[in-house]
């Protein structure tokens, strides 16, 4: 079946893309034209269903829902396989937040404490010279 030779280079080559990093502007602007690729295929399959039904033809699927299926199992595998590297690169950038909010707090931290032992030892001295007058 040709339909073989189509979907299983698919699936691989959305998995491969949904996997990418999402912080360059290539890869922005490749899910950008993905998202209007699908809403443009979903409008043609709306308004015109035989186009659906001769693709299926062409590429040896029985029906047109079955190529719509398929159609929609690989864009939900891309949009899995994004969403998973997404929240892995937020995660990422959340724990590096975390550890710099750690640091600085105890930067803070370490400058009061010796702020504080500083302010006792000059009191400690002022004591002692106020007690030998």
């Amino acid at each position: 079946m040709i339909i073989q030779i189509v979907l299983i280079p698919a699936l691989v080559l959305a998995v491969l893309l949904s996997l990418r990093s999402r912080a360059s502007l290539r890869g922005q602007a490749r899910r950008k034209i993905f998202a209007g690729v699908t809403v443009v295929a979903g409008v043609i399959a709306v308004m015109v269903p035989s186009t659906l039904q001769a693709l299926a033809d062409l590429v040896g699927i029985t029906r047109g829902t079955d190529l719509l299926v398929y159609g929609l199992a690989l864009v939900i595998i891309y949009l899995v396989g994004s969403t998973s590297a997404r929240f892995r690169e937020q995660e990422a950038r959340i724990v590096l937040l975390a550890r710099q909010v750690a640091l600085s707090d105890a930067t803070v931290r370490h400058a009061d404490l010796v702020a504080e032992r500083e302010h006792q030892r000059a009191a400690g001295l002022r004591a002692v010279g106020d007690a030998d007058r």
